[in-house]
Protein backbone atom coordinates (compact mmCIF):
# COMPACT_ATOMS: atom_id res chain seq x y z
CA UNK A 1 0.00 0.00 0.00
CA UNK A 2 1.33 3.11 -1.10
CA UNK A 3 1.52 6.38 1.70
CA UNK A 4 -0.03 9.68 0.96
CA UNK A 5 2.64 12.30 -0.40
CA UNK A 6 1.44 14.89 2.55
CA UNK A 7 1.23 13.45 6.39
CA UNK A 8 -0.45 15.64 8.97
CA UNK A 9 2.18 13.53 11.13
CA UNK A 10 4.90 14.67 9.34
CA UNK A 11 6.53 16.60 12.53
CA UNK A 12 5.84 13.34 15.43
CA UNK A 13 7.67 11.31 12.74
CA UNK A 14 10.68 13.18 12.85
CA UNK A 15 10.34 13.67 16.42
CA UNK A 16 10.38 10.20 16.74
CA UNK A 17 13.24 9.86 14.98
CA UNK A 18 15.35 12.57 16.58
CA UNK A 19 14.29 10.99 20.03
CA UNK A 20 15.57 7.35 18.49
CA UNK A 21 19.16 9.20 17.65
CA UNK A 22 19.42 10.59 21.24
CA UNK A 23 18.83 7.38 22.51
CA UNK A 24 15.77 8.03 24.54
CA UNK A 25 14.41 4.55 22.66
CA UNK A 26 11.18 4.05 25.71
CA UNK A 27 9.73 7.52 25.08
CA UNK A 28 10.55 6.78 20.76
CA UNK A 29 8.37 3.71 21.43
CA UNK A 30 6.13 5.14 23.41
CA UNK A 31 5.26 8.39 20.91
CA UNK A 32 5.69 5.67 17.80
CA UNK A 33 2.27 3.39 19.27
CA UNK A 34 0.09 6.30 18.98
CA UNK A 35 1.22 7.10 15.29
CA UNK A 36 -0.43 5.59 12.19
CA UNK A 37 1.29 2.70 10.19
CA UNK A 38 2.06 4.77 7.30
CA UNK A 39 3.59 7.33 9.36
CA UNK A 40 5.62 4.53 11.61
CA UNK A 41 6.84 2.81 8.53
CA UNK A 42 8.07 6.42 7.40
CA UNK A 43 9.99 6.12 11.18
CA UNK A 44 12.00 2.59 10.33
CA UNK A 45 12.67 3.51 7.06
CA UNK A 46 14.58 6.82 8.14
CA UNK A 47 16.50 5.17 10.93
CA UNK A 48 19.80 3.56 10.70
CA UNK A 49 20.14 -0.37 11.00
CA UNK A 50 21.22 -0.31 14.74
CA UNK A 51 18.63 2.10 15.49
CA UNK A 52 15.91 0.15 13.48
CA UNK A 53 16.75 -3.04 15.35
CA UNK A 54 16.37 -1.35 18.67
CA UNK A 55 13.48 0.06 17.87
CA UNK A 56 11.49 -2.92 16.48
CA UNK A 57 12.15 -5.01 19.38
CA UNK A 58 9.83 -2.53 20.58
CA UNK A 59 7.16 -2.84 18.39
CA UNK A 60 4.70 -5.98 18.90
CA UNK A 61 4.48 -8.31 15.94
CA UNK A 62 0.82 -7.01 14.67
CA UNK A 63 1.73 -3.47 14.61
CA UNK A 64 4.34 -4.45 12.81
CA UNK A 65 2.35 -6.36 10.29
CA UNK A 66 0.64 -3.18 9.60
CA UNK A 67 3.90 -1.70 9.04
CA UNK A 68 4.93 -3.99 6.68
CA UNK A 69 1.78 -2.99 4.56
CA UNK A 70 3.69 0.77 3.95
CA UNK A 71 6.05 -0.16 3.09
CA UNK A 72 7.66 0.34 -0.26
CA UNK A 73 9.38 -2.25 -2.16
CA UNK A 74 12.75 -0.04 -1.50
CA UNK A 75 12.19 0.38 1.99
CA UNK A 76 11.17 -3.36 2.57
CA UNK A 77 14.60 -4.31 1.22
CA UNK A 78 16.20 -2.25 4.29
CA UNK A 79 13.73 -2.74 7.11
CA UNK A 80 13.07 -6.48 6.42
CA UNK A 81 16.25 -7.71 7.31
CA UNK A 82 16.44 -6.05 10.25
CA UNK A 83 13.60 -8.54 11.40
CA UNK A 84 14.34 -11.17 13.47
CA UNK A 85 12.98 -14.30 11.03
CA UNK A 86 10.27 -15.57 14.04
CA UNK A 87 8.88 -12.39 14.49
CA UNK A 88 8.81 -11.52 10.92
CA UNK A 89 6.98 -15.36 10.65
CA UNK A 90 4.34 -13.72 13.28
CA UNK A 91 3.58 -10.50 11.37
CA UNK A 92 3.07 -12.12 8.38
CA UNK A 93 0.82 -14.62 9.85
CA UNK A 94 -2.26 -13.22 8.98
CA UNK A 95 -0.86 -11.23 6.11
CA UNK A 96 -2.54 -11.47 2.27
CA UNK A 97 -0.17 -13.96 0.29
CA UNK A 98 1.30 -11.39 -2.26
CA UNK A 99 1.96 -9.40 0.55
CA UNK A 100 4.05 -11.93 2.78
CA UNK A 101 5.58 -12.46 -0.85
CA UNK A 102 6.75 -8.78 -1.08
CA UNK A 103 8.21 -9.25 2.22
CA UNK A 104 10.04 -12.18 1.50
CA UNK A 105 11.29 -11.21 -1.89
CA UNK A 106 13.25 -8.13 0.51
CA UNK A 107 15.33 -11.05 2.72
CA UNK A 108 17.75 -13.59 1.51
CA UNK A 109 16.95 -17.14 0.13
CA UNK A 110 17.54 -18.68 2.91
CA UNK A 111 15.97 -16.40 5.63
CA UNK A 112 12.39 -16.39 3.14
CA UNK A 113 12.43 -20.47 3.44
CA UNK A 114 12.88 -20.66 7.63
CA UNK A 115 9.80 -17.81 7.21
CA UNK A 116 8.07 -19.91 4.77
CA UNK A 117 8.18 -22.60 6.58
CA UNK A 118 6.18 -21.11 9.55
CA UNK A 119 3.86 -19.52 7.71
CA UNK A 120 0.15 -21.06 8.07
CA UNK A 121 -0.83 -19.93 4.43
CA UNK A 122 2.90 -20.99 2.79
CA UNK A 123 0.62 -22.84 0.03
CA UNK A 124 -0.21 -19.60 -1.20
CA UNK A 125 2.75 -17.66 -0.50
CA UNK A 126 5.49 -19.98 -1.72
CA UNK A 127 3.96 -20.30 -5.79
CA UNK A 128 3.96 -16.44 -5.82
CA UNK A 129 7.55 -16.47 -4.81
CA UNK A 130 8.67 -18.35 -8.10
CA UNK A 131 7.27 -15.81 -10.35
CA UNK A 132 9.51 -12.68 -10.99
CA UNK A 133 8.31 -9.45 -8.99
CA UNK A 134 7.32 -7.20 -12.14
CA UNK A 135 5.37 -10.03 -13.80
CA UNK A 136 1.70 -10.46 -13.29
CA UNK A 137 2.33 -13.76 -11.28
CA UNK A 138 4.42 -12.10 -8.79
CA UNK A 139 1.90 -8.77 -8.03
CA UNK A 140 -1.20 -10.94 -8.39
CA UNK A 141 -3.08 -12.41 -5.05
CA UNK A 142 -4.40 -15.70 -4.73
CA UNK A 143 -7.35 -15.18 -2.42
CA UNK A 144 -10.14 -15.57 -4.97
CA UNK A 145 -13.70 -16.80 -4.51
CA UNK A 146 -14.52 -19.74 -7.42
CA UNK A 147 -17.35 -22.17 -7.68
CA UNK A 148 -18.40 -24.32 -10.56
CA UNK A 149 -21.18 -23.30 -12.72
CA UNK A 150 -23.78 -26.01 -11.25
CA UNK A 151 -23.83 -24.19 -7.67
CA UNK A 152 -26.67 -22.18 -6.89
CA UNK A 153 -27.11 -19.22 -5.41
CA UNK A 154 -27.72 -20.13 -1.81
CA UNK A 155 -23.83 -22.32 -2.14
CA UNK A 156 -22.43 -18.96 -3.58
CA UNK A 157 -23.52 -16.91 -0.67
CA UNK A 158 -22.71 -19.73 2.16
CA UNK A 159 -19.44 -20.25 0.24
CA UNK A 160 -18.62 -16.34 0.60
CA UNK A 161 -19.76 -16.14 4.09
CA UNK A 162 -17.42 -19.00 4.78
CA UNK A 163 -14.12 -17.03 3.19
CA UNK A 164 -12.22 -14.95 4.77
CA UNK A 165 -11.66 -11.82 3.63
CA UNK A 166 -10.94 -12.58 -0.14
CA UNK A 167 -9.46 -9.97 -2.66
CA UNK A 168 -12.11 -9.40 -4.63
CA UNK A 169 -14.98 -9.32 -2.95
CA UNK A 170 -18.03 -8.27 -5.42
CA UNK A 171 -17.09 -11.34 -8.03
CA UNK A 172 -17.32 -14.57 -7.77
CA UNK A 173 -15.26 -16.07 -10.27
CA UNK A 174 -16.87 -19.07 -12.10
CA UNK A 175 -14.55 -22.30 -13.12
CA UNK A 176 -14.71 -25.53 -14.64
CA UNK A 177 -13.73 -28.61 -13.32
CA UNK A 178 -10.21 -28.29 -14.42
CA UNK A 179 -10.17 -24.32 -13.16
CA UNK A 180 -10.31 -22.80 -16.46
CA UNK A 181 -11.86 -19.22 -15.99
CA UNK A 182 -15.25 -19.41 -17.78
CA UNK A 183 -16.94 -16.07 -16.19
CA UNK A 184 -17.81 -14.29 -13.46
CA UNK A 185 -20.79 -13.09 -11.39
CA UNK A 186 -21.85 -9.92 -9.58
CA UNK A 187 -22.31 -9.79 -5.59
CA UNK A 188 -25.49 -7.75 -6.55
CA UNK A 189 -26.58 -10.13 -8.79
CA UNK A 190 -25.88 -12.96 -6.80
CA UNK A 191 -28.20 -11.55 -4.19
CA UNK A 192 -30.84 -10.49 -5.54
CA UNK A 193 -31.63 -13.89 -7.68
CA UNK A 194 -33.97 -17.03 -6.47
CA UNK A 195 -31.42 -19.28 -3.76
CA UNK A 196 -31.90 -22.24 -6.81
CA UNK A 197 -30.68 -20.40 -9.49
CA UNK A 198 -27.79 -21.74 -11.27
CA UNK A 199 -24.25 -19.65 -11.23
CA UNK A 200 -24.29 -20.41 -15.37
CA UNK A 201 -27.23 -18.69 -15.88
CA UNK A 202 -26.22 -15.50 -13.46
CA UNK A 203 -22.61 -15.70 -14.62
CA UNK A 204 -20.83 -12.77 -17.31
CA UNK A 205 -17.93 -13.03 -19.49
CA UNK A 206 -15.33 -12.50 -17.19
CA UNK A 207 -13.43 -10.63 -19.52
CA UNK A 208 -10.07 -9.73 -20.40
CA UNK A 209 -7.18 -11.85 -18.29
CA UNK A 210 -3.55 -11.85 -18.14
CA UNK A 211 -0.91 -14.91 -17.72
CA UNK A 212 1.46 -15.30 -14.61
CA UNK A 213 4.18 -14.31 -16.94
CA UNK A 214 2.79 -10.57 -18.66
CA UNK A 215 4.72 -7.79 -16.94
CA UNK A 216 3.13 -5.72 -14.80
CA UNK A 217 3.17 -2.87 -16.97
CA UNK A 218 0.99 -4.84 -20.13
CA UNK A 219 -1.44 -5.57 -16.84
CA UNK A 220 -2.03 -2.30 -15.90
CA UNK A 221 -2.60 -1.30 -19.71
CA UNK A 222 -4.93 -3.96 -19.90
CA UNK A 223 -6.73 -2.90 -16.40
CA UNK A 224 -6.70 1.15 -17.44
CA UNK A 225 -8.03 -0.06 -21.23
CA UNK A 226 -11.10 -1.72 -19.91
CA UNK A 227 -12.01 0.23 -16.70
CA UNK A 228 -11.67 -2.55 -14.49
CA UNK A 229 -11.34 -2.58 -10.83
CA UNK A 230 -9.79 -6.38 -11.08
CA UNK A 231 -8.25 -8.64 -13.86
CA UNK A 232 -7.85 -12.34 -13.57
CA UNK A 233 -4.86 -14.38 -13.99
CA UNK A 234 -4.69 -17.31 -15.26
CA UNK A 235 -1.61 -19.76 -15.52
CA UNK A 236 -0.24 -21.46 -19.30
CA UNK A 237 -3.04 -23.40 -19.19
CA UNK A 238 -5.77 -21.29 -18.65
CA UNK A 239 -6.07 -22.14 -15.27
CA UNK A 240 -6.92 -19.50 -12.83
CA UNK A 241 -4.74 -18.78 -10.17
CA UNK A 242 -5.05 -15.56 -8.74
CA UNK A 243 -6.42 -11.59 -9.32
CA UNK A 244 -4.84 -8.18 -9.30
CA UNK A 245 -6.39 -5.22 -8.15
CA UNK A 246 -6.65 -1.61 -9.11
CA UNK A 247 -4.95 -0.67 -5.92
CA UNK A 248 -1.71 -3.01 -6.83
CA UNK A 249 -1.61 -1.66 -10.09
CA UNK A 250 -1.87 2.34 -9.50
CA UNK A 251 1.11 2.12 -7.21
CA UNK A 252 3.02 -0.25 -10.20
CA UNK A 253 2.29 3.11 -12.48
CA UNK A 254 3.79 5.42 -10.05
CA UNK A 255 6.64 3.07 -9.90
CA UNK A 256 7.07 2.79 -13.96
CA UNK A 257 6.12 6.33 -14.17
CA UNK A 258 9.01 7.31 -11.50
CA UNK A 259 11.72 4.70 -13.04
CA UNK A 260 11.24 6.31 -16.85
CA UNK A 261 11.49 9.67 -15.34
CA UNK A 262 14.60 8.74 -13.75
CA UNK A 263 15.98 6.73 -16.55
CA UNK A 264 15.81 9.71 -18.94
CA UNK A 265 18.20 11.73 -16.98
CA UNK A 266 20.32 8.57 -16.19
CA UNK A 267 19.55 8.21 -12.18
CA UNK A 268 18.97 4.84 -10.68
CA UNK A 269 14.96 4.52 -10.23
CA UNK A 270 15.85 3.99 -6.68
CA UNK A 271 17.93 6.71 -5.34
CA UNK A 272 16.13 9.19 -3.19
CA UNK A 273 17.74 12.69 -2.16
CA UNK A 274 18.63 10.92 1.38
CA UNK A 275 21.09 8.06 -0.37
CA UNK A 276 24.61 7.96 1.36
CA UNK A 277 26.99 10.22 -0.45
CA UNK A 278 29.14 7.22 -1.58
CA UNK A 279 26.20 5.70 -2.95
CA UNK A 280 24.51 8.65 -4.88
CA UNK A 281 28.18 9.44 -6.72
CA UNK A 282 28.77 5.69 -7.68
CA UNK A 283 24.97 5.69 -9.53
CA UNK A 284 25.40 9.54 -10.81
CA UNK A 285 29.64 9.61 -12.25
CA UNK A 286 29.27 6.97 -14.84
CA UNK A 287 26.09 9.17 -16.88
CA UNK A 288 27.75 12.42 -16.04
CA UNK A 289 30.92 11.10 -17.54
CA UNK A 290 29.19 9.89 -20.75
CA UNK A 291 26.88 13.03 -20.89
CA UNK A 292 31.12 15.14 -20.26
CA UNK A 293 31.84 12.89 -23.44
CA UNK A 294 28.86 14.18 -25.87
CA UNK A 295 29.75 17.54 -24.95
CA UNK A 296 33.12 17.03 -26.20
CA UNK A 297 31.63 15.83 -29.33
CA UNK A 298 29.51 19.38 -29.43
CA UNK A 299 33.20 21.46 -28.42
CA UNK A 300 34.21 19.61 -31.42
CA UNK A 301 31.82 20.70 -33.92
CA UNK A 302 32.69 24.32 -32.30
CA UNK A 303 36.15 24.06 -32.52
CA UNK A 304 36.25 23.09 -36.31
CA UNK A 305 34.59 26.52 -36.77
CA UNK A 306 37.08 28.67 -34.86
CA UNK A 307 38.10 30.97 -37.49
CA UNK A 308 34.49 31.74 -38.78
CA UNK A 309 33.87 32.36 -35.16
CA UNK A 310 36.82 34.72 -34.76
CA UNK A 311 35.69 36.58 -37.72
CA UNK A 312 32.79 37.12 -36.41
CA UNK A 313 32.31 36.57 -32.39
CA UNK A 314 28.58 37.72 -32.06
CA UNK A 315 27.78 34.26 -33.84
CA UNK A 316 28.77 32.71 -30.38
CA UNK A 317 26.10 34.60 -28.56
CA UNK A 318 23.71 32.77 -30.68
CA UNK A 319 25.14 29.17 -30.00
CA UNK A 320 23.53 28.34 -26.64
CA UNK A 321 20.13 29.93 -27.99
CA UNK A 322 20.10 27.00 -30.87
CA UNK A 323 21.21 24.48 -28.56
CA UNK A 324 18.82 25.28 -25.68
CA UNK A 325 15.98 25.49 -28.11
CA UNK A 326 16.55 22.52 -29.59
CA UNK A 327 17.61 20.40 -26.72
CA UNK A 328 13.80 21.58 -24.96
CA UNK A 329 12.18 20.78 -28.22
CA UNK A 330 14.07 17.25 -28.57
CA UNK A 331 13.10 16.79 -24.89
CA UNK A 332 9.03 17.33 -25.21
CA UNK A 333 9.22 14.79 -27.70
CA UNK A 334 11.04 12.31 -26.34
CA UNK A 335 9.06 12.48 -22.75
CA UNK A 336 5.66 12.07 -25.49
CA UNK A 337 7.40 9.21 -26.72
CA UNK A 338 8.29 7.25 -23.83
CA UNK A 339 4.81 8.01 -22.50
CA UNK A 340 3.33 6.43 -25.25
CA UNK A 341 5.31 3.37 -25.02
CA UNK A 342 4.70 2.65 -21.42
CA UNK A 343 1.08 2.93 -21.98
CA UNK A 344 1.47 0.52 -25.01
CA UNK A 345 -0.52 3.58 -27.29
CA UNK A 346 2.76 3.72 -29.96
CA UNK A 347 1.46 2.35 -33.24
CA UNK A 348 4.33 0.15 -34.73
CA UNK A 349 3.27 1.78 -37.63
CA UNK A 350 4.86 5.35 -36.34
CA UNK A 351 6.24 6.13 -39.70
CA UNK A 352 3.22 6.79 -41.34
CA UNK A 353 1.30 8.63 -38.63
CA UNK A 354 3.97 9.81 -36.28
CA UNK A 355 6.68 11.02 -38.08
CA UNK A 356 5.07 13.46 -40.50
CA UNK A 357 3.56 14.95 -37.57
CA UNK A 358 6.59 15.83 -36.05
CA UNK A 359 8.13 16.92 -39.06
CA UNK A 360 5.44 19.27 -39.39
CA UNK A 361 5.68 20.19 -36.02
CA UNK A 362 8.82 21.12 -35.95
CA UNK A 363 8.57 22.85 -39.20
CA UNK A 364 5.95 25.02 -38.13
CA UNK A 365 7.91 25.67 -34.91
CA UNK A 366 10.90 26.51 -36.54
CA UNK A 367 9.68 28.62 -38.71
CA UNK A 368 7.57 30.71 -35.84
CA UNK A 369 11.00 30.55 -33.85
CA UNK A 370 13.39 30.79 -36.58
CA UNK A 371 11.62 34.27 -38.19
CA UNK A 372 11.60 35.64 -34.24
CA UNK A 373 15.48 34.65 -33.46
CA UNK A 374 16.27 35.94 -37.05
CA UNK A 375 14.80 39.40 -36.65
CA UNK A 376 16.58 39.39 -33.71
CA UNK A 377 19.46 38.76 -34.76
CA UNK A 378 19.52 41.07 -37.66
CA UNK A 379 17.71 44.03 -35.34
CA UNK A 380 20.54 43.50 -32.44
CA UNK A 381 23.61 43.01 -35.02
CA UNK A 382 22.32 45.43 -37.50
CA UNK A 383 22.54 42.29 -40.29
CA UNK A 384 20.32 41.23 -42.22
CA UNK A 385 22.68 37.94 -43.55
CA UNK A 386 23.10 37.21 -39.50
CA UNK A 387 19.51 36.92 -39.13
CA UNK A 388 19.23 34.55 -41.97
CA UNK A 389 22.37 32.26 -40.98
CA UNK A 390 20.21 32.13 -37.32
CA UNK A 391 16.42 31.79 -38.56
CA UNK A 392 17.39 28.94 -41.53
CA UNK A 393 19.47 27.18 -38.46
CA UNK A 394 17.05 27.37 -36.09
CA UNK A 395 14.51 26.44 -38.63
CA UNK A 396 16.64 22.88 -39.48
CA UNK A 397 17.57 22.33 -35.83
CA UNK A 398 13.71 22.26 -34.34
CA UNK A 399 12.81 19.77 -37.38
CA UNK A 400 16.20 17.43 -36.16
CA UNK A 401 15.23 17.58 -32.53
CA UNK A 402 11.62 16.86 -33.04
CA UNK A 403 13.27 13.72 -35.21
CA UNK A 404 15.65 12.67 -32.75
CA UNK A 405 13.11 13.21 -29.54
CA UNK A 406 11.12 10.42 -31.85
CA UNK A 407 13.90 8.11 -33.11
CA UNK A 408 16.24 7.97 -30.26
CA UNK A 409 13.82 5.45 -27.58
CA UNK A 410 12.59 4.21 -30.73
CA UNK A 411 15.82 2.67 -31.60
CA UNK A 412 17.09 1.90 -27.77
CA UNK A 413 13.80 -0.45 -27.70
CA UNK A 414 14.66 -2.13 -30.59
CA UNK A 415 18.49 -2.79 -29.06
CA UNK A 416 16.62 -4.18 -26.56
CA UNK A 417 17.24 -1.18 -24.30
CA UNK A 418 14.69 0.54 -22.14
CA UNK A 419 13.35 3.54 -24.26
CA UNK A 420 13.72 5.77 -21.28
CA UNK A 421 17.59 5.16 -20.70
CA UNK A 422 19.43 8.15 -20.54
CA UNK A 423 17.24 9.06 -23.56
CA UNK A 424 18.18 12.73 -22.85
CA UNK A 425 21.68 12.80 -23.37
CA UNK A 426 21.27 11.58 -26.56
CA UNK A 427 18.92 13.56 -27.68
CA UNK A 428 20.58 16.64 -26.37
CA UNK A 429 24.10 15.65 -27.94
CA UNK A 430 22.10 15.27 -31.64
CA UNK A 431 20.48 18.65 -31.62
CA UNK A 432 23.59 20.18 -30.31
CA UNK A 433 26.25 18.46 -32.88
CA UNK A 434 24.01 19.21 -35.60
CA UNK A 435 22.20 22.36 -34.40
CA UNK A 436 25.93 24.16 -34.27
CA UNK A 437 27.00 22.48 -37.53
CA UNK A 438 23.85 23.82 -39.01
CA UNK A 439 24.50 27.19 -38.02
CA UNK A 440 28.22 27.47 -38.04
CA UNK A 441 28.10 25.92 -41.48
CA UNK A 442 25.51 28.66 -42.65
CA UNK A 443 27.59 31.43 -41.19
CA UNK A 444 30.73 30.03 -42.76
CA UNK A 445 28.75 30.26 -45.98
CA UNK A 446 28.23 33.79 -46.13
CA UNK A 447 30.69 34.76 -43.80
CA UNK A 448 31.70 37.53 -46.07
CA UNK A 449 28.01 38.99 -45.45
CA UNK A 450 28.15 38.66 -41.98
CA UNK A 451 31.60 39.87 -41.43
Amino acid sequence: MKRSAERPDAAAVWDVVARVDAGDLESAAALIRVLHAADQADVLAALSTDERRRLLDRIDSAALSSILEFLTPDELEHVAPDVELDRLAEALDDAPAHRAADVLQAISEDAANVVLDQLPHAELVGPLLQHDDQSAGGIMAPEILTLAPHASAQQAIDHLRATPAPTVRDLIYVVDHAGQLLGSVHLHDLITALPSTHLRDLMSDAGPSVTTDTHQEEALQTLQRYGLHALPVVDQSGRLVGVTTADDLLNIAQQEATTDMFRLVGLVDDEALTAPIDTAVRRRLPWLMLNLATAFAAAAVVAAFEGTLARVAALAIFLPIIAGQGGNAGMQVTTLTVRAMALGEFDRHFHRTVLPREIAIGVVTGIALGLLVGAVGWVWQDNPWLGVAVGVSMLATMIVSGLAGLLVPVLLRRTGADPALAAGIFVTTVTDVLGFLFFLGLASLLIDRIA
